[in-house]
């Protein structure tokens, strides 16, 4: 997993073609501006969701996984809390297994190892081994959001 800030992330441009497309994206677009729900970038290699929410309680949120995407998870406004762990942590237990339709797996949102951290306008860069709970509660307030969804290309 990958955390920072945006105005950091042109640091990542290398790691993929997909990845590159994203940031490029990141670089050059009002993510704010975005219409609520699907964006294509690159057709189904690179695609944002765009969401405004109020966070939720612990025991509301969960913990997934994908297997074809990796998920950039931008707060652009507000902050959220974000759980990550390695899909080898022993605690993880499978609450809905993987749809391949939506590339999801779902986890209840107890770990052995988890971590916790804020995002506060920055970035979570998450790869199908890091295992992460987003939209945790950390304020009451709304959230403005982009998630990237980037095809592994491998």
């Amino acid at each position: 997993m990958i955390v920072g800030k945006l105005k950091d992330i042109a640091h990542y441009k290398g790691l993929s073609k997909n990845i590159d497309t994203a940031i490029d994206f990141v670089l050059t677009h009002d993510l704010l501006a975005l219409p609520k729900g699907k964006t294509l970038i690159d057709g189904d290699n690179v695609y944002v969701n765009r969401d405004t929410y109020v966070a939720r309680p612990l025991e509301e949120c969960y913990f997934e996984g994908h297997d074809k995407y990796l998920d950039m998870q931008i707060v652009l406004k507000g902050k959220e809390g974000f759980g990550y762990t390695d899909i080898t942590d022993p605690g993880l237990v499978v609450t809905t297994p993987y749809n391949k339709e939506k590339d999801v797996t779902k986890y209840q949102n107890k770990a052995t190892n988890e971590i916790y951290i804020t995002l506060e306008e920055g970035y979570a860069l998450v790869f199908p081994e890091d295992i992460h709970l987003a939209k945790l509660d950390v304020d009451g307030k709304t959230i403005e959001k982009a998630v990237i969804k980037i095809k592994l290309d491998k």
